[in-house]
């Protein structure tokens, strides 16, 4: 079978509109249309909102419907409109009901672009990717390098702050154009007769299941506090401009994006679980300590770790859940996965926020900042102490999912 080079190269153009906008968030919200940092937490999670109440719907139509490009390529259209909708709105309430449309359409392109690759990796007749976490390892990479990309991206809008938009515009109707024409449906497991009762069944058939899905969740919770409160810090404390804050926030995405591809290949030898473990503990220490600095260099070197531990347990953590999704429900877990991420970044930068303001109240100004980046780099440690008790039960669970999974193969031919 044929290297996908189609399917992932519009998983990395259809993550740059997403973060192209984000170093001008407060020239965009702040500047052009009075808001406050609330406001910037508000624009940053609202997207989210929309795309956890529709990411399961993506994967239910698209599990039913036994489609995907036809799908990705009209909600990329919608998304590129909606796009161009928010530089033209003044009214602050009508920009965000519009973001939160945005959201809600993008998690269709992104959940079943995702779900396109599972059904390759996972699928036994494909001997070239099953099992191999080669596929997911560069769908992963790409993913996360369109991400960081787009965010130097942004110093497009050093001048004009709306030009970021325009273009992320134009890309999506070009994803969606390409999609429609060059993307091709592989692999899907049919199931005839899907309902919610089946996939509530399959999570209390599979409880492990909620382990990637926990790990998703305070992953994108922790990105919500680096796209408000820590680029407020950034342009605001620190006195960054968009072009430079890009970069500093591309310091997470790159190192993220590289070691996605090795990670998979690594995790042949360890299993996707240690490395999921490992990445999340670096992740959250390096996290923690990156608001405790005023210091060019050393802000740097902690980001920077901060991105290569985020790229050891990124592909990992998405392959945890491909490998205990039951047969037949491929769509549906990893659009319920990206749903569940996507609630975390919702509430992330209102949490961050608001969280900012309490410390602010209460304790020395030098002291809040630093107390609230310590948090969320502990919630990474918190949870992978929490997992380690279930390893042995959790790998036991892969194995017989993906048992599962070859004996229905076998069955179909």
């Amino acid at each position: 079978m044929s290297f996908p080079y189609t399917l992932i190269t519009l998983v990395f153009l259809s993550m740059l509109p997403v973060t192209m906008i984000v170093p001008v968030v407060k020239d965009i919200v702040k500047d052009r249309l009075s808001g406050g940092n609330f406001e910037v937490a508000y624009f940053t999670s609202i997207p989210m909102l929309g795309s956890f109440l529709f990411a399961p719907i993506a994967g239910i139509i698209s599990d039913k419907f036994q489609n995907r490009k036809y799908f990705i390529a009209a909600f990329c259209f919608l998304d590129a409109f909606l796009f161009y909708s928010l530089t033209r709105v003044q009214d602050l309430n009508l920009f965000l009901f519009i973001r939160f449309l945005e959201g809600a359409s993008h998690i269709f392109i992104i959940g079943l672009l995702l779900s396109s690759a599972a059904d390759q990796e996972n699928d036994p007749a494909n001997k070239r990717y099953y099992g191999k976490g080669v596929l997911m390892g560069i769908t992963g990479m790409f993913l996360s390098l369109g991400g960081a990309f787009g965010m130097p991206l942004g110093v497009l809008g050093r001048q004009n702050p709306l030009l970021p938009f325009y273009v992320g515009s134009g890309i999506l109707v070009f994803v969606g154009i390409a999609a429609l024409l060059m993307l091709r449906d592989k692999g899907l497991h049919k199931q005839k007769d899907f309902s919610f009762l089946a996939l509530k069944n399959a999570v209390i058939e599979n409880p492990y299941l909620f382990v990637p899905f926990l790990f998703n969740f305070i992953d994108r919770f922790t990105v919500g506090f680096i796209i408000s409160s820590l680029n407020l810090h950034l342009r605001e404390t620190l006195g960054l401009h968009p072009g430079i804050l890009g970069v500093f926030l591309g310091l997470v995405l790159f190192p993220m994006s590289l070691l996605s591809y090795p990670s998979a290949v690594l995790s042949r030898k360890t299993g996707v679980l240690p490395l999921v473990l490992i990445g999340s503990s670096m992740y959250g220490i390096f996290l923690g300590l990156s608001g405790t600095t005023s210091n060019f260099w050393l802000l740097f070197t902690y980001l920077l770790l901060c991105g290569i531990g985020a790229g050891v347990m990124f592909v990992p953590s998405m392959m945890l859940a491909s490998k205990m999704s039951k047969p037949g429900l491929t769509a549906t877990t990893m659009s319920a996965f990206t749903g569940i991420g996507s609630l975390g970044f919702m509430l992330g930068p209102i949490v961050s926020v608001n969280m900012q303001s309490f410390l602010v109240g209460i304790v020395p100004e030098g002291i809040a900042f630093p107390a609230l980046s310590f948090f969320f780099g502990f919630l990474e440690i918190l949870l992978v102490l929490l997992t380690i008790p279930f390893f042995k039960k959790i790998l036991k669970k892969i194995e017989s999912t993906e048992n599962e999974r070859t004996e229905i193969t076998l069955a179909n031919f």
